[in-house]
């Protein structure tokens, strides 16, 4: 038995997952409105403690993703923006797809699955195919990609 098409594997380290899990949550929290975000609410929305949120963060500091500001919170930068923005997209479009295209239930443990492995190119063609879905099935925005600028 051959397996010529699929001889690689790729598997994204789970620090660089957990990263972006952060950049989602701190993105979807300041789209409601609060900023700087609180330690707090990002320990809340991930369901850990507040220590943990904060060794995280100050990881995401020192590689340019927020910007930490000591009893007040954290704010994106633009890099962290990029990719919480991307996260929140892609889930949306897969959770999108799972409903509307392929009729079944979402299953957020593999709409979370995919999100971190989803190219811009994967996206946008994912949004296409749905003809660029306004909102996800929870009733939220999802943000606009490249693809929804383009003129027919």
């Amino acid at each position: 038995m051959e397996f010529s098409s699929c001889n690689h594997l790729y598997v994204d380290p789970v620090d660089s997952e957990n990263k972006e899990e952060y950049l989602e949550a701190v993105w979807m929290i300041e789209a409601t409105g609060e900023s700087p975000v609180k330690i707090s609410t990002i320990s809340q929305k991930l369901k850990i403690a507040p220590p943990s949120a904060v060794q995280m963060l100050k990881k995401l500091e020192k590689e340019g993703y927020i910007e930490y500001k000591t009893r007040e919170g954290v704010i994106l930068t633009r890099k962290g923006n990029r990719i919480g923005r991307r996260m929140v997209r892609n889930g949306m479009l897969i959770e999108s797809l799972m409903v509307e295209s392929l009729r079944i239930e979402i299953d957020p443990k593999v709409a979370c699955g995919i999100e971190h492995h989803m190219t811009d190119e994967f996206a946008n063609a994912i949004c296409s195919l749905m003809k660029h879905p306004i909102k996800c099935p929870h009733g939220n925005l999802i943000p606009k990609g490249t693809c929804c600028n383009r003129k027919k």
